[in-house]
Order: C-alpha cells, then structure tokens, then sequence
C-alpha cells in the first residue's frame, strides 16, 4: 500500500506535465483508465486468461468498484485542478479517518471490534503530516465551492473503491479480475459521460503529453490499483488508506527531485508524521485473519 501510494505521488507530477499542454484535467481521469486497462488485458490474454472469468456472485461488487474508479478518479483531478494541489490531496485523505468512523460505528463490519485508540492516532498524524507537507493551510484562501465539492467526494469514493476491493477479494476475485472488470465498468461511464471519440487525440503528437499519458496510465493507474486491491485482501480498508498517505510526501519529494521544488523544513516535518502514522497503523490489531475473518483467509493471497 505504501508503494501504491508512492506511485500516486510520482503519476501527480507526471498528470502535471499533460495538464501545463493542454490536456484538461477530466480527460486525463478518462485516459488513464484507458491505457491501464489496454496494457493489463493483453498480459491476462497472453498469460492468465483464466483471470478475465470473475467467480460467481461477484458481478454487483465488481460493478461497484468500476464505479468507484471513475469517480475517484475523476473527482480528484476536478479537485486539482479547481483548488490548491494541497488543499486537494490532503482533503482526499479525510478518507481513511471517515473508514474509521464507520468502522467505530459498526457499519462496516458489525460482528467485530471496533478500532482502537492507536488507530485514531495513526489517522491523525498522517492526515495532520499530509497537510503539513502539501501545505494545504496556504491554499485555504482561494477555496473554491466546486472543487471542495470535487475533493469530498473524491475521499467518499476513495473510501468506496477501499471497501468494494477488499469485499471483491472476500468473494475470491483475484486483484487483476477485479481491476479488470472495473476498468471496464469505469471505460462504459466514461463513454457516457464524455464520449471517447471526442477525446483531444492531437495532444498526443506532444512526446511530453504522450508519455505523461503512458506514464499515468502504466505507473499511476495499473501499478499502484494491483498494489491496493491486493493490500485490501490481507488489510482493513482502514489501515490501508492510511498507509496511502504517503502520497503527499512522496509527490512533494519528486517535485523536489524532477521539479525542483524544494521541500521547506514544516513540509519535512509534516513527511516524518506520515511515516510515524503509517508505522502505527501496521500495529493496529485490526489485520490479516483479526481484519478479515476466516472466510478470507482462506483465499489465495495475492502476488
């Protein structure tokens, strides 16, 4: 999960590239599910074909998911592109803390325990380090009524693609089978709400803009999703978002290293707190056979 959230950071500043050419924010959510899904259909097709079959009674949780992909994706570039980066990403990491709550609610998994104090902890060193290090509280003053509407709905649905994932595993889908079957679900909303034929193809003609889009696509969407939907087959959706927080710092750390944007000593401060926050969630007993129950256990984990 903290790798998955690595790559997030990393695709932000490559999403960055394709925005400053032209590419607008929504088609670039539409673009990457497109090049995920390609790429990931053709390793199944040649190696594990028996992956593109998901097993009985999975078809509503898969649906779900695809939903949720599209959604998340869409919401957070709307976001990114309407509010300060950092107002933006640290909103969406309301998510883990809003797992949390259902999770302290019994909604999410009634029969157990809810979470305990060192989880509340966790969720707010990372949340707190997540807005330190985007700077979020510089960007409060321009604040925009539709892109915070954008970034809130990006951590409901962030929280959705969470929960349906780790459900979609508990029925016995293989990580890929569930990305698969959600891209395509996330690939028919999109052709119903901007239609891929209308797409701005002669931005591609730009060797920046078409390696963005690669890139997005390959290291932002089909990586890190795998890295996840495994992680929730063996994690609480809970303490796998908050594992995620790492985007934050780690997108601030490439914008240092490609971009040249150096990292200010509260943006390295706010770094160190997600790392501490990250290290408690793993402690939380809330993971593997506790998190999941038997019925989980018993499939295969994912590679």
């Amino acid at each position: 999960m903290v790798a998955a959230g690595t790559c997030w950071g990393l695709a932000a500043t490559m999403a960055k590239v394709a925005f400053d050419h032209g590419v607008p924010p929504i088609r670039m959510a539409e673009a990457r599910v497109v090049v995920a899904f390609v790429i990931l259909a053709a390793i199944l097709a040649g190696w594990r074909r028996e992956l593109l079959h998901p097993p009985a009674g999975t078809w509503p949780v898969l649906a779900a998911f695809g939903l949720a992909v599209a959604g998340v994706n869409a919401a957070y570039y709307i976001a990114i592109d309407r509010l300060a980066v950092g107002v933006a990403v640290s909103l969406q990491y309301t998510a883990p803390v809003l797992l949390l709550g259902l999770a302290a609610a019994g909604a999410i998994a009634p029969r157990r325990p809810g979470p305990g104090r060192t989880a509340w902890v966790a969720a707010a060193l990372t949340l707190g380090g997540a807005v330190l290090v985007s700077r979020a509280y510089q960007g409060l003053h321009r604040v925009d009524g539709r892109g915070l509407l954008a970034a809130g709905a990006s951590a409901l649905l962030f929280g959705a693609y969470l929960l349906t994932a780790a459900r979609a595993g508990r029925r016995g889908a293989h990580p890929a089978t569930v990305l698969f079957w959600g891209f395509i679900v996330a690939m028919v909303v999109w052709t119903a709400v901007s239609p891929w034929w209308s797409w701005p193809v002669s931005k591609l003609g730009d060797p920046k803009v078409a390696l963005a889009v690669l890139g997005v696509g390959l290291v932002g969407t089909l990586l890190p999703f795998l890295l996840a939907v495994g992680a929730v087959r063996v994690l609480p959706p809970a303490t796998a978002g908050i594992a995620a927080t790492v985007e934050p710092p780690a997108a601030a750390a490439f914008a240092w290293v490609f971009l040249g944007q150096h990292l200010a000593p509260v943006q390295l401060m706010g770094g160190a707190l997600v790392i501490i926050g990250v290290a408690l969630a793993y402690r939380v007993p809330l993971l593997a056979g506790e998190a999941l129950g038997p019925e989980a256990m018993a499939v295969e984990p994912s590679v």
